[in-house]
């Protein structure tokens, strides 16, 4: 079995036995990209190692998800998380790989409350979610790129697709509220575009580039609120996203 089966099943049984005892938990990060990009991640040129799990657990889940990570032999970091606790948990599998835990809310570059969304999917965030958290990050590498192109290979937020439009909704809702979500995210859709050359040919390159002008198009055209347009004003003046400290996800 390879890493990422094992990494997958893990997962799965952990989260199984969540949902059985109470707390919701939800993969994040690049597993759940892999999971939900069925085609995607049959690209040769997309696929990637994955090292750590990264999850979601909802508030009220958080004592009662410390327990089962034990029982299953996963160690906490203690300083850790008696320093950061309230928002997010380390345990690590032996000397094998790092588990993180974020509690109802994902902050890096930018900040999404994902506790009203959590139980969308069986085992991971919200498609939109799982877009979203991959977009925010300012500087993204290249297990970024090839984890948003392998997404975009199998999702279209309603370009073809209507049942997903739902999830274009939620990140308009997001991107027209706060210009600074609307800025990362655009930049990164047109370097997404510059990049999907080295990675994709044929009908995937086409797909992905009329996927990505279809969402650029839609967070250009939908109403924006007045907050968005008073911090659009200040625009690339002052920051507009944070430059987090901590590990990013895997």
């Amino acid at each position: 079995m390879g890493r990422t089966e094992e990494l997958v099943n893990l997962a799965k049984d952990l989260i199984d036995k969540a949902k059985a005892e109470g707390p919701n938990l939800r993969l994040l990060g690049g597993l759940a990209v892999y999971l939900n990009s069925p085609k995607g991640r049959t690209i040769e040129t997309l696929k990637r190692e994955y090292k750590d799990l990264d999850f979601v657990v909802n508030r009220k889940g958080v004592k009662g998800l410390s327990r089962i990570f034990n029982e299953n032999g996963l160690m906490e970091d203690k300083q850790f998380n008696a320093l950061h606790g309230a928002t997010r948990l380390l345990y690590y599998k032996g000397n094998e790989f790092q588990i993180d835990v974020f509690i109802g809310v994902f902050e890096q570059c930018h900040k999404i409350d994902l506790e009203q969304r959590i139980t969308m999917l069986p085992y991971t965030i919200s498609l939109g979610d799982v877009f979203l958290t991959k977009i925010q990050i300012h500087k993204m590498n290249e297990k970024d790129v090839k984890d948003l192109l392998m997404f975009l290979i199998d999702h279209d937020f309603g370009l073809e697709n209507k049942v997903e439009l739902n999830e274009l909704e939620y990140i308009l809702s997001i991107t027209s509220n706060d210009w600074g979500w609307y800025t990362t995210a655009r930049d990164n859709l047109i370097l997404l575009k510059d990049f999907s050359k080295d990675y994709l040919t044929g009908k995937d390159y086409d797909r992905v580039q009329a996927v990505i002008g279809y969402i650029i198009n839609a967070m250009d055209n939908a109403p924006k609120t007045l907050s968005w347009k008073m911090r659009s004003i200040i625009g690339r003046k002052m920051p507009w996203y944070d430059e987090p400290e901590e590990v990013r996800l895997e």
